[in-house]
């Protein structure tokens, strides 16, 4: 029997995961790739379903397993799957608690509230970019000029997210396919192989390795645009969220 839903393919999820394997709470967890599965496939008591979900599809699964508590701990920026989250469980009646992760102290970067603006900033600045985004904006980021050149773009290792971006135009020497979060060092490395001029990343908080990447182009004196958060309803911590699942083991 299913307790929880937890939607995931974060940092946050994957804790929540080994929370509920350590204290054997069964669990499904929903990840839209077979990268977000893989980092719980060898915990006990877990369940993954993979694939993206739509409200309609959400909501039958939630149904089916009547879980007494469902987590939305997905990406800070994935605001269509928290709404759709919100959504499935308004219609089914179910109770949700979003899990949200704090945020890193952005000082001493340039700070953009959409990417109309950050493109037509990065227009505007001469050097080599060095986007830690994603693929999800890696279209926005072609719409530069010269982004042949300009832009190296560091992604996830799927197939789906290389495919994508070469298929955009990206040059294959561009392409950095790594799963993060990363080091300081490793940062430092490199943003200094390819000779960055503009980081460019999204405010994604401690667990996200925010301030590892803003260290090590500050110690480069490059400069950091950051594409910024989202705005949250209210939500719980990480913290919160695992003396929420202990009521379920006692």
């Amino acid at each position: 029997m299913i307790k929880v839903v937890v939607f995931g393919g974060t940092t946050e999820g994957r804790r929540l995961c080994e929370f509920c394997a350590e204290h054997a709470v069964p669990i499904l967890y929903c990840v839209a790739t077979e990268d977000g599965a893989r980092v719980v496939s060898h915990l006990p008591n877990i369940s993954v379903h993979i694939g993206r979900l739509g409200v309609g599809e959400m909501a039958e699964l939630l149904s089916q397993n009547a879980p007494a508590h469902v987590y939305d701990a997905t990406h800070p920026y994935a605001e269509e799957a928290s709404r759709n989250i919100e959504a499935a469980c308004h219609q089914t009646g179910m109770p949700l608690l979003r899990v949200v992760r704090e945020n890193a102290d952005p000082q001493g970067c340039i700070a953009f509230d959409s990417m109309d603006n950050l493109l037509t900033w990065l227009e505007s600045e001469p050097g080599y970019i060095f986007v830690t985004t994603g693929s999800s904006h890696a279209r926005a980021f072609a719409c530069l000029r010269d982004f042949q050149n300009r832009v190296w773009l560091r992604i996830l290792p799927s197939i789906e997210s290389l495919k994508t971006c070469l298929e955009l135009g990206y040059r294959p020497d561009r392409l950095i396919c790594m799963q993060g979060p990363f080091s300081e060092d490793l940062n430092y490395a490199m943003f200094k192989a390819v000779n960055a001029n503009i980081l460019v990343t999204k405010n994604s908080g401690s667990t996200g390795g925010f301030s590892e990447k803003v260290r090590a182009a500050r110690s480069l004196e490059m400069r950091t645009a950051v594409l910024s958060k989202p705005a949250e309803s209210m939500g719980i911590s990480l913290e919160e969220a695992c003396k929420r699942l202990m009521e379920l083991t006692i």
